[in-house]
């Protein structure tokens, strides 16, 4: 494994205005030689952290002394299952970025943002490299991942993420930040052959040479990972190779060297970070970190109580499985005979004669001893349990409670894993924003992001996406394209201006966002989440169209369900012509009823005029008779009550006689205009 350069093209990086080399490789190996002695004693504590999970929990004298007792050495690893659990747990939880913009005009920008973020995590196999980081968090209690930039064969930025083992980590020790922000260097080593280190480093050959010749000697290891202070192993002909991450007043530095020399001369690191200053491309966290600043994991604090239930279960079964007796030595013909059959479970103990069991010989009874040992180890089981998820986090030890009771529990318990995960949702943060520098940094050019895996409706986002002023225009309104265009005076589609570039969409240059990690399901695009938002809307009774839920979702030939639902929509053509003729029909009815109403309008006018002509004929005939009478030959005079109901009775008969004109005309009206059905019009 060798170590890839932060650096994109050295030749690039600014010059060292540090003084000599010499000076400079003698602090660079002081810095590491600090780091890997003060560590000592807290590595080889995470090495056996490493060796618990393993199922690796007893140490070569232990077991020694068992073998001596013919004790068995049994495991039973709770560690494992404690870390395997919170391993799933944080599969369970995986998180997606999302970048917020800081003003309303970088709205579309930051969606932009979210979008390549999202696209670089799945180039880069981002969920698994942090379920690593996760677990070294664990156990060893530190890990990290280096952000850095190559290029492509078609001199593409490519952002790179390279997950870093924990025992090819070192940093400062007097660093006690979890983050490593107060840390003055922090690096990477490594063991590598020395002819493949003159392969990698041509011109560097007697840096290699020097630290094969003058260290080699000093090693006697064949282990291939950091300590002790040995940079060469002479038998293999290998050597220890570091990249050091290290602060020279305002700036990071980044060098490659051995003990003999540099591989990469020192240069300021090529990254920046939001405040444009050099910083180091390395993102480091630890789980815990004690008051002599030695960090460690979930693991440690388990250490002790794993010891116990393997010991304690190991002398309980070794008791309950082997006799102590007591005797004479006149009692038994050969006493380590007596031994073997003691410990068969057919065993037959022969004894001199004269001589009573219980008196010259006898076994003496162990079994409160192995109870107590059992006893003991239930204890601290218990105790095991109780540390880390709790059985009910897990969903175990949960028979006979409700399912609210069951919830409770594991809300409760979810609690103790917040630190941990919180600490993990930061170590995510810190990857997307080196992300994001990186991308605001090295993607200068017109870069697109696939936003969708629809197989026929791929969709892409366009960062620094150059418009020219022919793509302005096309996106008005026809009239507006017009009124622009006279205004330009642009008469023809092949006027150069036209592909001229007016603006630049998605300026990650300049674009500022904040980065937030979401808690939940694990979403690539922003069209899924889109999708799982509606969906949500959808569940929870709000009107969503069908059609809407479907063009946002990733389905596969979507298009053609679109179609199926248009096609399933559509009425049959000869339906669609009866309904068009009863359209028709309708729309004479309504006429022939409108002019119906006009006539009987116009038929009641005339009924009231000939009334009023009937009442004043009425009149002048009764005022003639009157005038030709005479006094003595004057009729009976009639009560006026009688006159009252005369009127009565002839408008009476005046409305019968409309109302009847009236229903003979609708009735005409419905017969030559017939209603469409029910199943028809719907």
């Amino acid at each position: 494994m060798a170590i890839e350069s932060s650096i994109i093209n050295p030749a690039e990086g600014a010059a060292p205005t540090m003084g000599d080399l010499d000076d400079q490789l003698r602090a660079c190996v002081g810095y590491f030689e600090e780091s890997e002695e003060a560590c000592r004693e807290s590595r080889i504590l995470a090495e056996r952290d490493r060796d618990y999970y393993d199922n690796d929990q007893w140490t070569p004298e232990e077991l020694a002394i068992l073998r001596k007792r013919k004790q068995p050495a049994l495991t039973i690893n709770y560690i494992k299952r404690k870390v395997e659990y919170l391993r799933g747990f944080e599969r369970r939880m995986r998180s997606d970025p999302k970048a917020f913009p800081r003003t309303p005009e970088e709205e579309q920008g930051a969606e932009a943002a979210t979008d390549a973020l999202r696209f670089v995590g799945d180039q880069n196999d981002y969920d698994e490299k942090r379920s690593d980081v996760y677990e070294n968090l664990l156990i060893e209690g530190t890990g990290g991942i280096d952000v850095i930039v190559e290029r492509t064969r078609n001199d593409d930025s490519k952002v790179v993420y390279r997950k870093v083992a924990w025992d090819r980590l070192f940093w400062d020790p007097h660093s006690s930040e979890k983050d490593f922000k107060d840390a003055t260097y922090k690096g990477i080593v490594i063991w590598e052959d020395a002819k493949a280190a003159m392969q990698q480093y041509p011109e560097r050959k007697d840096a290699i040479e020097n630290t094969t010749s003058t260290t080699g000697a000093m090693s006697q290891t064949f282990d291939d990972r950091p300590r002790n202070q040995i940079w060469c192993d002479s038998r293999r002909k290998r050597v220890r190779i570091v990249q050091i991450h290290y602060k020279w007043g305002d700036d990071w530095m980044v060098a490659t060297f051995t003990k003999g020399g540099f591989l990469v001369d020192p240069q300021v690191s090529p990254y920046l970070d939001k405040d444009g200053n050099s910083c180091s491309s390395l993102i480091m966290r630890s789980a815990y970190v004690d008051r002599e600043n030695n960090r460690y994991g979930d693991v440690r604090s388990q250490i002790s109580l794993q010891d116990e239930i393997n010991k304690r279960r190991s002398k309980a079964l070794h008791l309950m499985s082997v006799r102590q007796t007591f005797g004479s030595k006149e009692a038994l013909l050969d006493t380590q005979k007596a031994k073997i059959e003691l410990a068969k479970p057919d065993g037959h103990v022969e004894m001199n004669g004269g001589m009573k069991f219980g008196e010259n010989f006898g076994v003496l009874p162990t079994g409160d001893m192995a109870q107590g040992q059992i006893a003991l180890m239930q204890q601290a089981t218990m105790e095991m349990q109780a540390s880390g998820p709790a059985q009910a986090l897990a969903g175990k030890g949960t028979d006979g409670q409700s399912g609210k009771a069951i919830q409770a529990q594991q809300q409760g318990g979810a609690v103790e894993l917040e630190p941990g995960l919180d600490d993990l949702k930061q170590f995510s943060r810190d990857v997307y924003e080196a992300t994001w520098m990186r991308i605001k940094q090295f993607w200068t050019e017109e870069k697109w992001v696939r936003v969708t895996d629809d197989e026929r409706n791929l969709k892409w986002v366009g960062l620094n996406k150059k418009v020219t002023l022919g793509e302005k225009l096309s996106q008005l309104p026809p009239q507006e394209q017009q009124q622009m265009a006279m205004q330009l005076g642009i008469q023809s589609p092949d006027d150069p201006r036209l592909q001229e570039v007016v603006e630049v969409e998605n300026d990650v240059s300049g674009l500022d966002v904040d980065i937030v990690i979401e808690e939940g399901p694990d979403i690539s695009t922003l069209q899924s989440e889109q999708f799982e938002v509606l969906s949500s809307l959808a569940q929870a009774g709000i009107g969503i169209p069908p059609k809407a839920i479907i063009q946002a979702s990733n389905l596969r030939n979507k298009d053609a369900i679109l179609d199926e639902m248009e096609q399933g929509k559509q009425i049959p053509p000869e339906v669609q012509q009866q309904i068009e003729e009863m359209k028709a029909a309708l729309q004479e009815a309504a006429q022939e009823n409108q002019k119906l109403e006009q006539a009987l309008a116009n038929r009641e006018q005339e009924f009231a005029l000939k009334n009023r002509e009937l009442d004043l004929k009425e009149a002048d005939s009764q005022t003639k008779r009157m005038a030709v009478t005479k006094p003595g030959d004057q009729p009976e005079q009639t009560h006026p009550l009688d006159e009252v109901r005369k009127m009565a009775d002839i408008e009476l008969v005046q409305a019968n006689t409309e109302q009847t004109e009236v229903e003979t005309a609708l009735m005409v009206s419905g017969a030559m205009n017939p209603q469409p059905s029910e199943s028809v019009s719907a």
